[in-house]
Order: C-alpha cells, then sequence, then structure tokens
C-alpha cells in the first residue's frame, strides 16, 4: 500500500475544534500534476469518508481529532474535530491559535492518501494523472506541506456565513422545483428528511433566540449547516 501526501489549506478551526479545510479543487491540475474525477473522495456510502488527525502524519501516534472528507461543487473539503478532551487536542488548538496571533502564520498542513483508482491524461503538453478514487488516511499539520498557500487561514467561529449559504439555498431551491413540478419525485425516506430539516430549523432558531451563549449559538450554526446542505441532497429518488 502507497501512502501519497498532499498540501491543503486549513479555511477556519473555531473555539470548540471544529474547523474546515479546503483539500482540492478537483478540475485544477496540481504541483503534483494530478486532477480529479468528480467522486474521487466521495465514493464511499454516504457521499463522504472520515479520516484521523495526527501529527506530521506520524501513525504510531495518538489521533487528536477526526475529519470528515467530502465533495462540494468542484472542491473537496475535510471538516475537522479536534479531540479537546485529549492533551494533544488541546495543545495543537492553542498551538494553532497562538500561531495566527503571533506574526506571519507559519504553520502547515497536508492529509495523507491511497489511491484506488487511476488513469493519466494528456492535456495540452503536460500528461497528468487523474485520480478517480482515493481513501483518506489522515490529516496532518507537518513542518513543511507538499505545496504553497498551506498555512492556517482562520482560527474563529464557524458561524454561517453567506457563502455558506449560496449551495444549500442552491439545494433546496432546486428540490423545491423539482417536487412542486411532480409531487411524486419525493421518495418516503425524503419526506422523512424534509421533516427532519424543517425540526432541526426550529431547534437551531430557537436556541439561537433563547438566551443561548455566542459559543453555543456557533456550534448551533455549524452543526446545522452541516445537516442541511447535506441532507437535503439526498431526498429525491433516482
Amino acid at each position: 500500500m502507497i501512502i501519497t501526501t498532499k498540501a491543503i489549506s486549513i479555511e477556519q478551526i473555531d473555539e470548540a475544534g471544529t474547523g474546515l479545510a479546503r483539500i482540492a479543487q478537483l478540475s485544477a491540475v496540481d504541483n503534483d500534476d494530478d486532477t480529479y474525477l468528480p467522486g474521487a473522495f466521495s465514493w464511499k456510502v454516504g457521499g463522504y469518508q472520515w479520516a484521523s488527525i495526527l501529527p506530521a502524519h506520524d501513525r504510531r501516534a495518538m489521533p487528536f481529532g477526526k475529519a470528515r472528507v467530502y465533495e462540494d461543487g468542484d472542491y473537496a473539503f475535510a471538516e475537522l474535530r479536534l479531540n479537546l478532551e485529549t492533551q494533544a487536542g488541546r495543545d495543537w488548538h492553542s498551538a494553532l491559535k497562538f500561531d495566527l496571533a503571533t506574526g506571519q502564520p507559519v504553520q502547515e498542513w497536508s492529509y495523507g492518501f491511497e489511491t484506488i483508482d487511476a488513469d493519466f491524461q494528456q492535456r495540452g503538453n503536460s500528461r497528468v494523472r487523474l485520480l478517480k478514487r482515493l481513501d483518506v488516511h489522515e490529516v496532518s499539520p507537518v513542518l513543511k506541506g507538499a505545496g504553497i498557500h498551506t498555512g492556517t487561514v482562520s482560527i474563529k467561529s464557524a458561524a454561517l456565513k453567506e457563502a455558506h449559504f449560496a449551495p444549500l439555498i442552491a439545494s433546496l431551491d432546486a428540490l423545491a422545483v423539482a417536487v412542486s413540478e411532480d409531487v411524486s419525485h419525493l421518495s418516503a425516506t425524503g419526506l422523512k428528511q424534509l421533516g427532519e430539516i424543517h425540526a432541526a430549523l426550529g431547534k437551531g432558531l430557537a436556541a439561537a433566540d433563547g438566551g443561548a451563549g455566542e459559543k453555543d449559538r456557533a456550534l448551533v450554526d455549524t452543526v446545522l449547516a452541516d445537516f442541511l446542505r447535506h441532507q437535503s441532497r439526498h431526498n429525491l429518488r433516482g
């Protein structure tokens, strides 16, 4: 088994240790002359896969978190969840905040994966490898990543922002149009999921308006955005 590593960009990590990393742009050719077939990361059941968060790709070390890897449009992402119940998780969380607050951030990241299926293509004068199916094993903070622009971008609240709403609204709008044209498009599972979406919205709004603290509201925002974004894509027949 050959494990390959690539650099990634951490976009945000909040005070609860939850964050987001951008792994790859599927249509782009990276610094290793690799590109991706849509579905390369999302081929497992459910459309996502889990990976450990390890220090410096050290497979002998105890993981200090988990990452859920999925695709959204032309990008692959990893939702990071640091385990703040462990000393390593707390130490890395503190180190990341210090890195961002002190001068220019220097911490870099990468992820390790096994290539399950790949092919080669000719693009112009270049021969590139098309990665069709990957098994992501781990995500790691490292001394030096395998590419450029791989540092921690921010470590702050993962609250809902306009950028998070865009794909969600597009998915729900497409669902509404399909159902309004022919209600038979909605499966029994889809109907159940719509009920869950409605319930989650109610709970989220109630928590946000019911005197919850800033930390609680940020957590509600994160969980609600994740739930809605992914549930809304699996409620049509076929």
